[in-house]
């Protein structure tokens, strides 16, 4: 337990500022949602996109519309950010008719608990320092359950394309992916190297997975799916990556006092 105290201590005085999302989106509390056009324009919707961050017009009707001071034309769809559809109740005009919406906050859940579950992961992740092997099979799933939540968040993006996005919400995440194949190679062929990447691979999960620590506070999380599971996703990236990294470590010190 030491040795993972140690390593924390390590990797959160060594962790680069946070950065943000795919495309931008953020944790956060509120969210804005289109509730209706009234009155309703034949070929034409409305909804919120990126995490309530803009506003898209698709035009399948059989005429132009204006729209925050642009055309959109039939076959287009435009989306754009517009302050008011940070009010709590809004409107925005649309050709004859207008777009309404709100603006719903939801608290968020209770960190303490979440930081509870990702330190269980990490004990747990700890007591595979006992062989390669174990060390080997739990980079894969944490490593794995990195890429899930990397994407998760992709996902959630519109509009953008889907690998340089992926690439941007992997972060250093992304160099760990062919490591965790090294990592079972090494321990298939019994090789202590097997250890060592355990542990590296661990340490940059824990750095990448540090910026999503807001998952664990705010109720509307940039994800494709149920925020609890991205939630269980971090957990994971984080808990996961700091028990492969001092248990890794930990290995391959009793192997060096052999």
């Amino acid at each position: 337990m030491r040795v993972l105290l140690l390593v924390l201590v390590l990797l959160l005085g060594a962790a680069p500022p946070a950065h943000a999302h795919a495309g931008g989106l953020t944790p956060q509390d509120h969210l804005s949602t289109v509730t209706g056009v009234e009155p309703p324009l034949p070929g034409v919707t409305a909804r919120m996109v990126n995490h309530g961050a803009q506003l898209e017009i698709r035009n399948d009707g059989p005429v132009p519309l204006e729209v925050a001071g642009r055309t959109v034309r039939p076959g287009e769809v435009w989306r754009f950010r517009d302050d008011r559809t940070t009010a709590p109740e809004w409107e925005v005009p649309l050709g004859p008719a207008v777009v309404r919406g709100r603006v719903d906050v939801t608290p968020g859940p209770n960190p303490l608990w979440w930081l509870a579950a990702t330190l269980g992961i990490a004990v747990a992740a700890f007591q595979l320092k006992r062989a390669k092997g174990l060390l080997a099979a739990g980079v894969l799933v944490v490593t794995a359950g990195n890429v899930a939540h990397a994407a998760g968040s992709t996902l959630a993006v519109t509009g953008e394309p889907f690998v340089p996005l992926l690439a941007g919400a992997s972060g250093v995440g992304l160099v760990c992916w062919p490591l965790a194949v090294v990592a079972v190679v090494a321990a298939a062929r019994g090789k202590p190297a097997a250890a060592f990447v355990a542990a590296v691979v661990g340490a940059m999960l824990v750095v990448a997975g540090i910026p999503d620590f807001d998952s664990f506070r705010f109720s509307q999380l940039p994800f494709a799916g149920p925020a609890d599971l991205d939630r269980w996703l971090v957990a994971l990236t984080l808990g996961g990556g700091l028990g492969l990294a001092a248990g890794g470590f930990s290995f391959m010190r009793k192997e060096i006092a052999r």
